[in-house]
Parts: C-alpha cells; sequence; structure tokens
C-alpha cells in the first residue's frame, strides 16, 4: 500500500494513515447527510465518461508474437559485424563464468547474521483447551484478540463419497453465496458485511501423522467483535440449515467464475498445479486436494457447465445430499480464538447455536482413489514450463528426521537455485516435503527448459553424496529452517495452526523432538537422506506444464514417454 504513493515521489505513510481522512468524512457526511448519495450520483449516474473494452481471444497470438521476436532478433543480427558478434559470444561466456563462480568467503562476510545460538531451543506453544459441546470437539485459544472472535466451524468430508468431493468447493461457496429460505443472496451478503469480518469457505487436506486415515475438512471460518459473536453464528446457523441451492443461473454464474479462475491460474500459479498433480500419486489426501483444486477439478467443472444446463435436478440433489451428510454434529469440529476474558460470552452463543443442528451416526465413505499417468506433459499457451518431480520417500524406506527439514531448504536455495535459476534461467526452483506424508516434490517455475531441469533432479542424490558441506552453510540452513517453523502468526492463524495440529495427530512432544533434530543436523544426515533420494530417478513420477511444442520435443527425446495432454 506505502509503494502506491512512494513509487510516485509522495509521502509512503499517505495511505497508512487512515484517521485523519476518514474523520473528515465523517465530518462531512454529518454536514451533508446525503453525502454519499451525491458522490454516487455525480461520479457514477450522472458521468458521461464511458470506456467500452473489448477482448477477443486469438489462439494464435503465440505464435505471432513468437514470429514478430524470431523476425527482429534477425534483424539485428544482420546488422551485426563479425567484431560484434564476437563481443556478445565473449559476453555470454564471461556471464557464465560468473553464474558458475561461487562467491567469495571475504563478500559474504559482511552479511549480518545470526548465530544457532541465537535461537530458541523449544517451540512456542499455543494455548489449547479440548472441550466437548453435544459430541462436537471445541478447541479454545486463550489469545489476545483485541476484541474479536475467530470461529472455525468443520466438517468432515469423509462424510461425502468421492464422486461428490469435486464440489465441495462450489459447495462451500453456494452456502454463502445463493441465500437462504429468508434472504435472497444479496440480502444475505449485505447481512455478513454489517455483522462480520467476512465468513469465507476453506476445503483443507493432510494425511494424519499416524499414517491412519487422511484428514479432510471443509471450514467455515468467520470473525467478528465479540458482542456481535452471536449474529456471526447465527448466520452460520441459517447458512447451514437453511440455504437454497435452487438458484440455477446463480449456481452457473458460479460455476463460470470458478472455471474461468481456475484456468487464469494455469501460468501465475502452474507450480502449484504440477506439486498437487505429482503428490496426488502417493496420498489420499493430496488426491482429494488435486480434485477440489487441481487439473481433475478444471476438467470436473468444464462437464459441470453442461451438467447444469442439461441434468440441473442431479445436481441440486448432489449438493443436497452433500448438506445431509456433512451438518451433522457427529461430523463437525469447532474451534474458537479469543481472549479468556471473553470466553464465557463465546461458550454460550456456540451452546445455543449446536442445539439446532441435526445428530445422526456417521461412518466414513470408501473413496476410490485412482492416479493419473505417472508421466504426463499438459499443455498450454505458455512460452515458459513448469517441471515438476517427486516421490514417496516413506514407501522407500524412509523415516522422518528433523533434518530432511534442513536438507530440503538447502537445497531450494543452493543446489537448485544454482542449476535451475541461475544457470537455467527459470524465475524459480522449489524443493518440499510433507512431513506427514513422506512425498518429496521437486518443481521448477517459469521454466525455458524441460529436460535440463529434469537431468538436475535426478542428479541431486549425486549432489548430496559428494557435498563437501561448509559449516556456516549448514548453519545458515538449520536457521532458514527454524525460521520456518517459528514463522510469525495473527492470533487467527495460530488458532487455526493449532487445530490443524490437533486433526493431524501432530503433539507438541513430536514437534519439539523435530526442532532438536533441525537444531542437530549434522553433514551425515545430508548423505544419508541421498542414499533414499538416489531411488527417485528410478521411482519419480513426473509432471510437465508448458507450451505443445516444447512438451512434445521434450517428450521425443526421452526414454519414458510422457502421456500428453491439452489443458488450454
Amino acid at each position: 500500500r506505502a509503494l502506491t504513493s512512494w513509487l510516485y515521489g509522495k509521502d509512503p505513510l499517505a495511505l497508512l494513515a487512515f484517521e485523519k481522512p476518514l474523520e473528515n468524512i465523517k465530518k462531512r457526511w454529518r454536514e451533508t447527510p446525503r453525502f454519499f448519495e451525491s458522490r454516487i450520483q455525480h461520479l457514477l449516474l450522472q458521468n458521461t465518461h464511458r470506456t467500452t473494452l473489448i477482448l477477443e481471444p486469438d489462439p494464435n497470438l503465440r505464435e505471432k508474437v513468437f514470429a514478430e521476436e524470431e523476425k527482429k532478433l534477425q534483424e539485428i543480427r544482420s546488422k551485426m559485424g563479425p567484431d560484434q558478434l564476437e563481443k556478445i559470444v565473449k559476453e555470454t561466456r564471461e556471464l557464465h563464468r560468473i553464474q558458475q563462480t561461487p562467491d567469495p568467503p571475504e563478500a559474504l562476510a559482511t552479511i549480518p547474521r545470526l548465530k544457532l545460538e541465537d535461537l530458541e531451543k523449544t517451540n512456542k506453544m499455543i494455548p489449547l483447551e479440548q472441550m466437548e459441546y453435544r459430541g462436537v470437539p471445541l478447541l479454545f485459544h486463550d489469545l489476545f484478540t483485541n476484541g474479536i472472535v475467530y470461529l472455525d466451524v468443520g466438517m468432515n468430508l469423509h462424510a461425502i463419497c468421492d464422486q461428490h468431493l469435486p464440489l465441495v468447493p462450489l459447495f462451500g461457496r453456494a452456502l454463502l453465496e445463493m441465500g437462504t429460505e429468508k434472504e435472497d443472496f444479496v440480502r444475505l451478503t449485505q447481512r455478513i458485511s454489517r455483522n462480520t469480518g467476512g465468513i469465507v469457505a476453506r476445503p483443507f487436506t493432510s494425511s494424519h501423522k499416524s499414517g491412519a486415515l487422511s484428514v479432510a475438512q471443509l471450514f467455515l471460518q468467520g470473525k467478528a467483535m465479540v458482542p456481535r459473536a452471536g449474529e456471526l453464528l447465527n448466520i452460520l446457523r441459517d447458512v447451514l440449515l437453511t440455504v437454497r441451492f435452487d438458484n440455477r443461473e446463480r449456481f452457473r454464474q458460479m460455476v463460470l467464475e470458478e472455471k474461468a479462475g481456475l484456468e487464469h491460474a494455469l501460468i501465475p500459479q502452474g507450480h502449484q498445479i504440477v506439486n498437487l498433480r505429482l503428490r496426488s500419486h502417493y496420498s489420499e489426501a493430496h488426491w482429494a486436494a488435486e480434485q477440489m483444486g487441481g487439473i481433475t477439478y478444471l476438467f470436473f467443472l468444464r462437464d459441470l457447465v453442461r451438467q447444469v444446463d442439461e441434468d440441473w435436478a442431479g445436481v441440486l440433489s448432489a449438493l443436497e445430499a452433500m448438506r445431509d451428510a456433512l451438518v451433522n454434529t457427529r461430523n463437525m469440529i469447532m474451534n474458537v480464538t479469543v481472549d479468556g476474558k471473553n470466553r464465557a460470552v463465546v461458550e454460550q452463543e456456540i451452546n445455543t447455536f449446536l442445539h439446532e443442528f441435526p445428530e445422526r451416526e456417521t461412518k466414513p465413505e470408501h473413496w476410490a482413489v485412482t492416479s493419473p499417468p505417472r508421466f504426463e506433459g499438459l499443455t498450454i499457451p505458455a512460452q515458459v514450463n513448469y517441471v515438476g518431480k517427486g516421490t514417496d520417500l516413506f514407501t522407500l524406506g524412509y523415516h522422518f528426521h528433523g533434518s530432511a527439514l534442513v536438507i530440503a531448504r538447502y537445497l531450494r536455495t543452493g543446489w537448485l537455485w544454482e542449476q535451475v535459476r541461475v544457470l537455467g534461467g527459470a524465475y524459480g526452483a522449489f524443493c518440499m516435503f510433507d512431513r506427514f506424508s513422506g512425498i518429496l516434490t521437486f518443481v521448477s517455475y517459469r521454466d525455458p527448459n524441460i529436460l535440463k531441469t529434469l537431468d538436475t533432479f535426478d542428479h541431486t542424490a549425486e549432489f548430496l553424496k559428494g557435498l563437501e558441506l561448509p559449516d556456516e552453510e549448514r548453519v545458515k540452513s538449520i536457521i532458514g529452517a527454524i525460521g520456518d517453523l517459528d514463522a510469525y502468526l495473527l492470533p487467527d492463524a495460530k488458532g487455526y495452526a493449532s487445530m490443524i495440529r490437533y486433526l493431524c495427530g501432530d503433539s507438541e512432544e513430536e514437534r519439539q523432538q523435530m526442532r532438536e533434530e533441525v537444531l542437530g543436523t549434522s553433514a551425515g544426515n545430508f548423505r544419508a537422506f541421498a542414499d533414499f533420494l538416489s531411488e527417485m530417478d528410478r521411482e519419480g513420477a513426473v509432471k510437465v506444464l508448458g507450451s505443445p511444442d516444447a512438451v512434445t520435443a521434450a517428450n521425443e527425446a526421452q526414454s519414458h514417454g510422457l502421456h500428453i495432454t491439452r489443458i488450454l
């Protein structure tokens, strides 16, 4: 927000100091009661200035831009003499030399840095008290919230069948955006804005620490001032118990918005799409997440548009069946973050809230998990690629040790950064390890290469085996891993994080052990980890999201073929 004015030579704090401008507005409103109406009338309704912008999609735009660029480069090259061409060759070689030369120790020594002795040896605890109301687990976090109550209402998604999983994001939106038996969606939206700080629907999935049934929840998350807690719960009660799904045009609009949003996200968030697709091979939780937010979800949305037009009764029946299965006190959890002095007020409102919900016996549904092809090429109209490779280290015999978090960070900021980003020209590269499922993934971001990047991924184990790890690099990676564990959280995020740990079976004792293992990470841990990582070349899955030409060329040049699917 500060950059909005700062970039143009204005005061960077001007947009942060809102009290005085707000008071001026209030003063003008008191002097002229119809101040806002007059502004709307003058600036919007009677404003004769209009701009009409028409966007016409061109399926050949990428080829045209590429051809224009190629022509321009050829024209520039044709005007160069031998000396100029030789100069460019020399400068390119010099650039490669600089990129491959490590920074001198004396330059690195000038950077201020923490030491291991500066780090806390114990985890910071988030206060948690577990209770139960009418069979519903209630988690309470006594944290200073400045008079705000943060509330999460969770519903276990294992109560619905796997065919309904892709409907979950739209089901969550529909609860809040389609109206109830007493209010249309406009009035409901106004009521939410008037009485709360907002309510959102948020699916969550994760493997469980024990390796048992995956954790899968749909949360309705809301916040309000403590005196408005009752109204927040009243709204949640109304949307859960009296929502009306029968507005076909409204639901169709939501489906189209969801589809357009996901298609738009393919390029800026391509690395996340690839990462999720990779993980879906090895974990029920990640498979479910891909059903609700990945490529599978996009294909589902495209077909859902047709279903809404041709079989609305079937879609409506599915939404009602989901509500019947999910809205049940035997299937719910509640999470509250508020300071202790306001706890009694909120508890009383929650007790009233839960008395109106049905209580039925429930059992988890069996999900038939099916994986996409192990090697995939997913094509989109883009000039860059997103390359990923991953595997499940637990199935290869690895048992989690806190040092894995240090090693993953070192690979991301060291080996992958240098090979994929600096030398390869990608915008970024990631190494991500899920300590609950054991899944390790390598993913590149906006990458001009495919095969070269996959080759880097495959040589990671060899790099670790031959690594002469300087102690300062080991310490930096440990400090970075501790920084990830101790990331700053606002009160609502603390309460939510504590609930997720509870659901996933992540105890404070195990988290403390992990911290100690992180702090005690040695060079030997790096070499031991390489032994398991060496299997990735043989056992790993590969996903590439990129241009048709690049994916086809890569497919023809490697031994294992990519199953090519056009995404956009």
